[in-house]
C-alpha cells in the first residue's frame, strides 16, 4: 500500500522535474531573468508544501476512513459504513445488511495516532421468505477473549463483510472482522460462520503473526 505522506514526494518530484526543464530553457534563450525566475520558482515551491500538507491529512482521512474530529476534545470518528447485499450459500439466497456505526456509548480508544471512537456494527441476514437468520449487533468486547489485553485498549473494531471465497469453499456463511489498530495497517482478522439453523462461531483467523504491543 502506498503511504499517505508519499504523495508529497511524488509531487515535488514533479516540482523539480518542470525547474530543470526551465533552466534548460533559460541557458538557450535569455539569462538575464533567471535569478527572477528561481526566486519565483521557490515561493512557489513554498506555497505548494504548504498545500501539500493540507492535502496530506485530507488523503490520510480518506484512506483511513476518518470522517469527523471533535476540536474540543481532539477525539477522531470513522465513517459510518451501510452494506446491503444479496447473498448465496449451497444454492440458497438470502439478504445481508451490515451497519457500522461510531458509538459514543463505547470506551474511547487512545493509541499512538490519536483518540478514538469505537465502532458497533449491526449485522442481519434474512432468508428469501424473509425471516430472520441471524441478527446481532458486535462491539469489539466479542472478540475480547481472542485478543492481547494491550491490543485490546488500543485497537477498534474497524470492519465486518461478506467473505464470499470461504462461503464457496466450505458451504456456510462466512463473514470477515478485522479489529486494527486505528489509523495503521496492523489488525487482527476474524471469521464469524453462521450455520444453516442461525447459529454463529467466531475464530481468529491463525496464519495472522502476534503484533507487538503498542507502547503507553
Amino acid at each position: 500500500m502506498i503511504s499517505p505522506g508519499s504523495f508529497f514526494f511524488v509531487r515535488l518530484f514533479g516540482y523539480l522535474n518542470h525547474f530543470l526543464l526551465l533552466c534548460l530553457w533559460l541557458i538557450t534563450t535569455n539569462m538575464k531573468h533567471i535569478y527572477f525566475i528561481i526566486v519565483c520558482f521557490f515561493a512557489f515551491l513554498l506555497i505548494g508544501c504548504g498545500g501539500n500538507k493540507q492535502n496530506q491529512k485530507e488523503e490520510e482521512r480518506q484512506i483511513y476512513q476518518l470522517d469527523s474530529l471533535d476540536e474540543n476534545t481532539g477525539v477522531q470518528r470513522m465513517q459510518p459504513m451501510h452494506i446491503s447485499q444479496d447473498i448465496s450459500c449451497k444454492g440458497k439466497s438470502y439478504h445481508l445488511k451490515i451497519d457500522r456505526i461510531p458509538s459514543d456509548e463505547l470506551p474511547i480508544v487512545e493509541s499512538e495516532m490519536g483518540v478514538f471512537t469505537d465502532n458497533r456494527i449491526s449485522v442481519k441476514i434474512t432468508r428469501e421468505n424473509g425471516s430472520t437468520l441471524f441478527s446481532k449487533s458486535f462491539t469489539k468486547s466479542d472478540f475480547a477473549s481472542h485478543l492481547a489485553t494491550d491490543y485490546l485498549k488500543h485497537s477498534v473494531l474497524e470492519g465486518l463483510v461478506f467473505d464470499d471465497v470461504k462461503t464457496n469453499e466450505n458451504k456456510v456463511i462466512t463473514l470477515a472482522a478485522s479489529v486494527s489498530y486505528p489509523m495503521t495497517d496492523l489488525y487482527i482478522p476474524f471469521s464469524l460462520v453462521i450455520s444453516a439453523d442461525g447459529k454463529m462461531s467466531l475464530s481468529k483467523d491463525e496464519d495472522m503473526g502476534e503484533l507487538t504491543p503498542m507502547d503507553e
